[in-house]
């Protein structure tokens, strides 16, 4: 006898959205350049937006848009991604400070028709902002993210589309958390925490079942409180706290897909994750810290002289530079609020070159090398994501 849980496995394309899909897939068409890549193009997929946003068809087509054309100057892309993620050169040396699932999708329930994924919290947030940029942390998030959606698409792929959607199923545990140290909602790591949280659940809409908070604070209500600033009202309802582990495995999921550390009988062997499937992380030290404007004297160069730029309320900054052949181009920024990023070719926001992301610089400031852009008009675009301060931007580009 199955497991009794209140979060079934996502019910099957319905008639209704059938035509909806065949609505959305018409304007995305015509919405993209080069249209839908087939790899997204499906209609399970396309069902999970429609389903994440309730069928706003603008709204679906305004992410979808901006999701493809970030993850392309990401470098996302391929049909060996999956593989290939850990092993990125903007991925791979940070992986150490993070404690994430390496289960793929091993861990797979027929009956949720769904695979598990477990992360530990951060243990050191204070600290963890000074490892990594903002930017490089999202672009974990999102090449993380977007890993879990390609081995979806193959699940789906190889079985019935009456089965309905793929999703994956969250075990987050709390153990090394000090809730209070996200009481403060303006702090820079719960800014990071809520960006974080706002890209998977713009992007990668419907993906998540059901997410389990294991081994939680006595501040329960201290933790709903905090998860309420990261998760959409439709996400908080797929959360479970779990206070006694040994309930995880014996009221919600079976005990053979649940790891022993959490009550169940799973137990991982294969590399490089633990016991449980998760990566090991090591304990970040001040040497770790991240050093800026070093992308400037690895070309022999110091930082040019900034510029300054004033951004009213909701307003947006472009700046263009015309990059002659055989160059490259290097920049940094710091903003005193939070910012929408993009940096694109000439005037085609479709035809991105560093992902449209939600940033802040609160401990780092943002920097990059932009290595093809030779021969092009380059654009780099600053919205003010407040509606009541103007944004105080200095900003740096070299021609190298």
């Amino acid at each position: 006898m199955g497991v009794k849980t209140e979060f079934r496995s996502s019910e099957p394309i319905s008639d209704l959205e059938k035509s909806q899909i065949n609505s959305v897939r018409a304007m995305l068409q015509e919405k993209l350049p080069n249209g839908i890549p087939d790899d997204v193009n499906t209609d399970l997929n396309l069902c999970r937006w429609l389903r994440g946003y309730h069928g706003d068809m603008e709204k679906i087509v305004k992410n979808f848009a901006t999701y493809l054309a970030s993850r392309k100057a990401a470098g996302f892309v391929g049909d060996d991604f999956a593989e290939k993620f850990f092993e990125l050169p903007d991925i791979e040396p940070f992986l150490q400070y993070i404690a994430s699932s390496r289960l793929q999708d091993r861990q797979w329930s027929d009956e949720h028709n769904a695979f598990l994924f477990v992360e530990r919290a951060w243990s050191q947030p204070k600290e963890f902002i000074k490892t990594f940029k903002t930017s490089d942390y999202l672009l974990h998030c999102f090449g993380y993210s977007e890993m879990l959606q390609q081995l979806i698409l193959r699940r789906e792929k190889k079985q019935s589309a009456d089965k309905g959607p793929v999703q994956f199923i969250v075990i987050f545990d709390l153990n090394t958390v000090n809730i209070t140290d996200y009481v403060n909602p303006m702090s820079g790591y719960m800014k990071l925490w809520q960006i974080r949280s706002e890209l998977w659940q713009d992007w990668y809409p419907e993906m998540v079942q059901r997410i389990y908070l294991t081994n939680p604070p006595r501040l329960l209500g201290l933790l709903w409180k905090v998860a309420r600033v990261f998760l959409s009202e439709e996400n908080l309802k797929r959360i479970e706290i779990i206070s006694h582990t040994p309930d995880l495995a014996g009221k919600f999921l079976p005990a053979w897909l649940v790891p022993k550390e959490y009550g169940g009988e799973f137990v991982n062997t294969v590399p490089p994750g633990d016991e449980t499937g998760v990566s090991i992380r090591r304990k970040i030290t001040s040497a770790d810290y991240y050093k800026p404007y070093l992308h400037y004297k690895s070309h022999g160069i110091e930082r040019p002289k900034p510029s300054h730029k004033d951004v009213s309320p909701s307003d947006k900054f472009i700046f263009k530079i015309q990059v002659p052949k055989d160059k490259k181009l290097l920049w940094d920024f710091i903003a005193s609020g939070e910012v929408q990023f993009a940096i694109y070719k000439g005037n085609n926001r479709n035809d991105l070159v560093f992902p449209s992301l939600h940033l802040i610089t609160n401990k780092l400031n943002e920097e990059g090398t932009l290595n093809d852009v030779s021969d092009s008009e380059v654009s780099f675009e600053f919205q003010n994501l407040s509606g009541y301060f103007t944004l105080k931007l200095e900003y740096t580009v070299a021609i190298v």
